[in-house]
């Protein structure tokens, strides 16, 4: 038997969709109202320390109603077993935002027609790289919210 919740799973994915769409039209917007924002290498981290930072989001939510609803903290394989779940449905929501970024790009003259194979090349291959940092990523994430949901935790029944 499995020990992972589909709801988790749903619930994270759901979560992850919309802090990754939010970020999708934020840089889309910040890059047509300012096309040069990303050469300065100050506003490129810090646009995207603050988007791993509001992806953290939905790991943190996970975390704190596993924490609530089973009474420990997902260790071990089954962390891994989080991670990879969690990895596989961001890749897909990755892969859905690649192409609406490609379609658009297609639509605004962003991309000639002739370079759309380039362009889903490079899409794909960033997206399966990603897919591997990201579950080592989302394992560090749950380690992390996992610790600061047992502090919450721990101060409200201080308190």
């Amino acid at each position: 038997m499995s020990d992972i919740i589909p709801s988790y799973a749903d619930r994270f994915a759901k979560l992850y969709a919309i802090v990754a769409l939010g970020i999708f039209v934020l840089f889309g917007l910040a890059m047509s109202i300012l096309p040069n924002l990303l050469t300065a290498p100050i506003l490129r981290g810090a646009l995207i320390g603050g988007s791993i930072g509001a992806i953290m989001w939905p790991i943190m939510g996970f975390a704190q109603s596993f924490l609530k609803s089973e009474g420990r903290k997902a260790e071990g394989r089954e962390a891994w077993r989080y991670a990879y779940r969690f990895g596989v449905k961001a890749l897909i929501v990755n892969l859905v935002l690649g192409v609406v970024a490609i379609v658009l790009a297609l639509a605004m003259g962003g991309v000639r027609s002739d370079e759309i194979g380039i362009a889903f090349g490079v899409m794909v291959i960033g997206v399966a790289l990603g897919f591997g940092l990201q579950i080592l990523m989302f394992r560090l994430f749950i380690w992390s919210a996992f610790k600061g949901a047992e502090k919450r935790a721990a101060r409200t029944q201080k308190g």
